[in-house]
């Protein structure tokens, strides 16, 4: 990564001139020498601000999930429309919690048989 803080007369230099090494080192110089190559070839230096794709793809991805997300939403509020038309003739369950005498008047009486506990509801 030391590279990108060469500058452009640096990374000329280590391109044209290519570096000498021993055979146990061969793989590793090889793979520099490539990236000195890229570095050449791409401009990348200190003394140059590199444009990359990565930003535009960044800002490509965003919109399509933002469409993405509009479709869906859209799709939803379509679906909730239908099944209010769809379900607009039914009855609606009554959600009062509000107890039944009958039930609040029921007394519930304990008894013991063998050990355990039974509950016993009696209508009054």
């Amino acid at each position: 990564m030391w590279l990108v803080s060469c500058s452009k007369k640096d990374i000329e230099c280590l391109f044209f001139n290519k570096i000498m090494y021993y055979e146990a080192n061969k793989e590793q110089a090889l793979q520099y020498q490539k990236l000195v190559g890229v570095c050449f070839e791409k401009e990348i230096n200190s003394g140059h601000y590199w444009k990359t794709n990565w930003r535009d793809l960044e800002g490509i991805e965003l919109l399509k999930k933002e469409k993405h997300d509009a479709k869906i939403n859209e799709r939803m509020k379509k679906a909730a429309f239908m099944a209010r038309l769809k379900f607009a003739k039914c009855k609606s369950i009554p959600i009062n919690q509000t107890p039944v005498e009958k039930e609040e008047k029921k007394k519930i009486r304990l008894t013991k048989f063998f050990d355990y506990i039974d509950v016993v509801e009696s209508g009054g």
